[in-house]
């Protein structure tokens, strides 16, 4: 029941910044598209969409596979220390080494640290997990939260679970981390900068719809004002699962297409006149030697030959 508790809540945590961003368009939009990109820059601007001056904070991380996680025990048993990287395995769980495993999937940084040292209470005493805490008044010990512990330290190293996939006509498409920070342009940046191919102004933010929301949002993106202009009016805050699309240039795509429609004519041309070539060839080699030499002999020697049979009947001249 824990799992599926702990699971439940990272799904609802997860989805938070989506959900934020889709009730903003809503409200400032006025609805949403599920396809196509027709909404007016200026619209845009006058809504209350996160972008490059106006970012908004993420919720507290929830920890999912793989993300890799700090744990660090200030004094742990002799010879079994409890200090280094841990990461989150596909089945959500971290291990502790002598320790055991912990399952954290779904868990906030807090909640996992909590429940690491509510683990470990069976292998060390309270004082030795910061449980206890002398009173600077009265100078009689006070509880203290697991969450609150001193003496042990969880964080997270590499937040691999949360991303964004940058597609088109990019240098170096793909999935790239986020960690909170990243707008459209840093995206880009990240994926290696637009190919000639591309169009600047032809580039679209796609927020997947979280759950509960209605649709999702298709947002248009200039690249060309945001650089040369410096208008960061569509220069959008990345949410987890955005999905940055470059589009091609019109005129590439339709020297693209015709270049596919053109490129099995010309196939066929070329092998049916290579064919030709062919058997012209092949004909030309058949004939015999004899008719080579007949046809070449008579075609140039025809005269002379003539001329000499008639000198041979007539040794005083050819008749005129």
């Amino acid at each position: 029941m824990d799992r599926v508790r702990s699971e439940q809540r990272g799904v609802s945590i997860a989805s938070l910044p989506m959900c934020l961003a889709a009730a903003t368009l809503a409200v400032g939009l006025g609805g949403c598209r599920s396809t196509g990109v027709n909404v007016s820059v200026e619209k845009i601007a006058a809504s209350e969409i996160p972008r490059e001056f106006s970012k908004v904070s993420m919720p507290a991380h929830v920890v999912e596979p793989p993300d890799i996680l700090l744990v660090e025990v200030l004094e742990a048993l002799p010879g079994r220390p409890i200090s280094g990287e841990r990461l989150v395995r596909p089945d959500g769980t971290i291990t502790l080494g002598f320790y055991g495993d912990i399952y954290v999937a779904g868990l906030t940084l807090d909640e996992v640290k909590e429940k690491i040292v509510l683990h470990l209470r069976n292998f060390l005493n309270d004082e030795v997990l910061g449980l206890y805490r002398s009173n600077p008044e009265t100078g009689e010990p006070e509880p203290v939260k697991p969450a609150d512990s001193d003496r042990v330290f969880v964080d997270v190293v590499a937040y691999n679970s949360k991303y964004y996939y940058v597609q088109g006509d990019v240098a170096a498409p793909g999935r790239l981390p986020i960690t909170g920070n990243e707008t459209v342009l840093d995206a880009i940046q990240f994926a290696g900068g637009l190919l000639p191919t591309a169009s600047p102004n032809d580039v679209r933010l796609v927020r997947p719809a979280p759950p509960g929301a209605c649709c999702e949002q298709v947002l248009p993106v200039s690249i060309t004002s945001i650089i040369y202009d410096g208008d960061p009016s569509t220069n959008y805050q990345l949410l987890p699962g955005d999905r940055v699309v470059v589009m091609r240039d019109p005129s590439v795509r339709v020297t693209a297409f015709l270049e596919r429609v053109t490129t099995p004519i010309n196939y066929v041309l070329n092998t049916a006149l290579t064919g030709a070539f062919a058997i012209q060839q092949f004909r030309f080699l058949s004939l015999p030697i004899g008719q080579f030499a007949g046809g070449f002999g008579g075609g140039f020697n025809q005269r002379p030959q003539a001329d000499a049979r008639a000198t041979l009947t007539n040794p005083t001249g050819p008749a005129n």
